[in-house]
């Protein structure tokens, strides 16, 4: 499981869906629940958490030309080849970030070990976490039960 800390920069709504922005350093993504989490403010720090099957790669950079807007550049740092599905670890701006693609896709776009990649992270597969101070129960149960 890939995870990297932000911090919520917007939460946008309307009856059916939530649009949260969250940044790290100079780099801003955007993901899509069906409700903003009730304990999810804006400034907050958040841990997010995405699965390694659920990262798409490109060769090189990919700007406008997919529906997927957050876009990760990188170098491929290490591979791990099989027969069906290739690991593809590349570091980025978030840290090391782990991929799971099919290894005839790995060989059709010729990856190897220091190529430039573009990681292509969709809105509805990052998950959120609180961020809590571990030092005090008291916080961390009014942040993650606190009602309306």
């Amino acid at each position: 499981m890939n995870a990297f800390t932000a911090r919520v920069e917007s939460i946008k709504s309307d009856e059916f869906f939530s649009c949260i922005t969250i940044r790290v350093k100079d780099k801003a993504f955007k993901l899509i629940k069906t409700e903003t989490p009730k304990w999810l403010r804006i400034g907050d720090e958040v841990e997010c958490r995405i699965q390694e099957a659920a990262i798409s790669i490109c060769k090189g950079a990919k700007e406008g030309s997919v529906s997927i807007e957050n876009h990760l550049s990188g170098e491929l740092q290490h591979f791990r080849k099989g027969v069906v599905l290739s690991e593809v670890s590349v570091v980025t701006p978030c840290g090391m970030m782990n991929s799971l693609i099919t290894t005839d896709a790995f060989e059709r776009m010729e990856l190897c070990a220091g190529c430039e990649v573009t990681l292509l992270l969709k809105a509805v597969d990052i998950k959120l976490l609180p961020v809590l101070d571990s030092t005090s129960y008291e916080k961390c149960k009014d942040k993650l039960y606190q009602v309306n």
